[in-house]
C-alpha cells in the first residue's frame, strides 16, 4: 500500500511541474556571407504562465493520491480489526483449554477411573461407566477444539503482524 501511494505522489508532483512550461535556450552559429563575418546568436525564450496548461492532470493526479490514501487507511483499519478479533480469539481459546486441562480433565478422568473401578466391584451399572467415558471424551473434544482454535487464531495474529509471536508467554 505504501509503494502504491508513492507512485500516486510522484504522479502528482509530475503532473504538477508539467502546469508551468520550460524556457527554452537556444545558441547557434551565423555566417554572414557580405562581409564574411561570424556571429554567435543566443535566444531564449520564457513562457508566460497565463493559463494553467496541465490543471486536469493535476486534479486529476491529487484525486489518485487522496483515493490510495483513503484504501490504505481502510485496508489498516481492516487489518487492525483482524488483529482485535484473533486477539480476542486466541485469549478465549487460551482460557478455555487451560480450565479444561487444570479442572474439568483430571476431574473426568477420576470420574471414569472410579466409575470403572465400582463397575468392577459391582458397585455402578455398566450404563454408568459408558456415561462417564463418553463424558470424558466429550471434554477431551472440547479441549481439542479450544487448542485448534488457539492455534488457528495464533497462526492468523502471526500471518497480520508479519512475525512470530513470542514463545514467552503461556502457552496450552
Amino acid at each position: 500500500m505504501g509503494t502504491e501511494l508513492a507512485e500516486r505522489q510522484a504522479r502528482l508532483s509530475l503532473a504538477e511541474a508539467m502546469r508551468l512550461p520550460d524556457p527554452t535556450v537556444r545558441f547557434a552559429g551565423r555566417h554572414f556571407s557580405d562581409s564574411d563575418d561570424v556571429a554567435f546568436v543566443v535566444g531564449v525564450s520564457i513562457p508566460l504562465p497565463l493559463f494553467d496548461r496541465n490543471q486536469g492532470g493535476s486534479l486529476a493526479a491529487a484525486r489518485d493520491v487522496e483515493t490510495a490514501r483513503a484504501s490504505r487507511d481502510s485496508a489498516e483499519l481492516a487489518v487492525r480489526a483482524a488483529l482485535a478479533q484473533s486477539y480476542q480469539e486466541l485469549a478465549a481459546a487460551f482460557v478455555q483449554a487451560m480450565a479444561l486441562q487444570q479442572d474439568a480433565l483430571p476431574a473426568a478422568q477420576e470420574a471414569f477411573d472410579g466409575t470403572r473401578e465400582g463397575y468392577r466391584r459391582g458397585t455402578f451399572r455398566y450404563l454408568d461407566v459408558l456415561d462417564a467415558q463418553r463424558t470424558l471424551y466429550d471434554l477431551r473434544g472440547r479441549e481439542l477444539a479450544a487448542l485448534a482454535t488457539y492455534h488457528r487464531a495464533r497462526a492468523d495474529i502471526e500471518r497480520l503482524l508479519g512475525e512470530p509471536i513470542e514463545e514467552g508467554a503461556a502457552r496450552p
